[in-house]
């Protein structure tokens, strides 16, 4: 069982429970969604089909060889390596982008760069450093902050709030191999939250994406009413979809 992380929020007059490894939340004693959770909604379920295949491709090319036979007990050994590759490799990128949030997040408040041996977890922080180390007149508010909409009744957990000539920014990090829409509506999410617990404005979002093969691309955006629209009309629609499924057949 992981031990819940609690924090206090609109000045201790809200406890927010966190437990790391289900990566759930909890508020008034009920399990609240995130804002990753809200987002999925906005992958295409053919990208994820589409990456599932490949990685079943890959391993079958991987495992397989032409010309050679096999019996009846390997093949099912294949088949079964074969299926579980796509959440093999999905835990190992989830495993991977953590880790570089931790450096990152250390590396902000100590400006130490770390000893890295992992090649992908190298090639994605050392992008990151590069671009961080090239920025002028950030002032740093908080990393790693937990936030929460009492209104909408949502939370999540922003990589970073930073100054920039007096403006307020909200940063995220990701180790992905691109940019997805979800990443931008995350950021909205995080923004509402922020202005509602702190009474400020967020004009502004950024993604770094700094990916395992060492590649960076970075969104900067404005953050607008109608960005606070679309993000609660995403979580509308998550809302939707529990309700569809309690449909009972009526013959």
């Amino acid at each position: 069982e992981g031990k819940m992380i609690e924090t206090k929020l609109y000045n201790n007059t809200e406890t927010l429970l966190f437990d790391p490894i289900p990566h759930k939340y909890y508020w008034n004693d009920e399990p609240i969604i995130s804002a990753t959770t809200i987002t999925k909604i906005l992958t295409p379920a053919s990208a994820i089909g589409n990456w599932t295949a490949k990685m079943c491709a890959d391993e079958f090319k991987k495992l397989i060889q032409a010309g050679k036979s096999y019996d009846e007990i390997e093949l099912i050994k294949y088949y079964d390596q074969i299926k579980k590759s796509a959440n093999a490799n999905m835990s190992n990128a989830g495993l991977i982008g953590g880790q570089v949030h931790d450096l990152i997040e250390n590396y902000i408040h100590y400006k130490k760069a770390p000893e890295i041996h992992n090649e992908q977890m190298l090639k994605s922080f050392n992008k990151f450093k590069e671009w961080y180390d090239s920025q002028e007149g950030l002032e740093l508010v908080s990393t790693e902050r937990k936030v929460l909409s009492r209104i909408h009744k949502f939370t999540g957990t922003l990589d970073a709030l930073f100054k920039k000539n007096g403006e307020y920014i909200i940063y995220d990090w990701k180790t992905s191999s691109g940019i997805r829409d979800s990443y931008y509506v995350q950021i909205y999410l995080y923004a509402i939250c922020v202005e509602e617990e702190l009474g400020i404005k967020v004009p502004k979002g950024v993604i770094v994406n700094c990916t395992k093969d060492g590649k960076l691309r970075i969104a900067e955006f404005d953050i607008s009413q109608d960005n606070h629209d679309t993000a609660l009309s995403c979580l509308k629609m998550y809302r939707f979809k529990p309700n569809k499924k309690k449909e009972k057949k009526n013959d």
